[in-house]
């Protein structure tokens, strides 16, 4: 059976268990990923609702400036629409480098590029993706961290958020 006649439930669950070692600790921050039924349309609210109950939203210091997304609105604002071969680009960047500091991720490259190929595939033709980099530097930071990097796909009822964030 390929992905693409794979139940929705099924897919979903494939998912979760690709994605399963890959939260927690990493380097001086951390990596989470999250699976879970969505549209490409719910996609901001339901990643916004994520990242808020992660607490990465939360502000250090009361009356200090931080520029983080106040409202799902605003988060969408920092997304850029990526095609599938910038994401999996930059999944396997995030998940074999630290942000801070260049040192070995998660995975090394080419267990990344087969857990995020996975991925790709397990969402299906036609997916859609967004990242808050542009893959050359530019940046639109999504949490109070000093480096954060978001890769979010949707596809066949499935959406697939993986956050990064360091400190240097």
């Amino acid at each position: 059976m390929t992905s693409d006649i794979l139940p929705v439930g099924d897919r979903l669950d494939r998912i979760r268990a690709l994605l399963s070692g890959s939260s927690g600790p990493l380097g001086n921050g951390e990596m989470h990923a999250w699976a879970n039924l969505g549209d490409a349309a719910r996609m901001p609210r339901d990643v916004f609702d994520l990242i808020e109950g992660l607490g990465v939203l939360e502000r250090w210091y009361p009356n200090v400036s931080v520029n983080v997304p106040e409202s799902s609105a605003e988060l969408a604002d920092r997304l850029a629409e990526i095609d599938g071969d910038g994401a999996v680009h930059r999944l396997i960047g995030i998940a074999s480098t630290t942000l801070a500091y260049g040192s070995r991720g998660r995975y090394d490259r080419v267990k990344a590029a087969e857990v995020f190929g996975s991925l790709v595939r397990l969402l299906g033709h036609g997916s859609r993706w967004w990242s808050n980099t542009d893959g050359t530097g530019g940046w639109n930071p999504v949490t109070r961290h000093v480096f954060d990097t978001m890769v979010i796909g949707v596809g066949s009822g499935v959406v697939v958020t993986i956050l990064v964030f360091d400190e240097d």
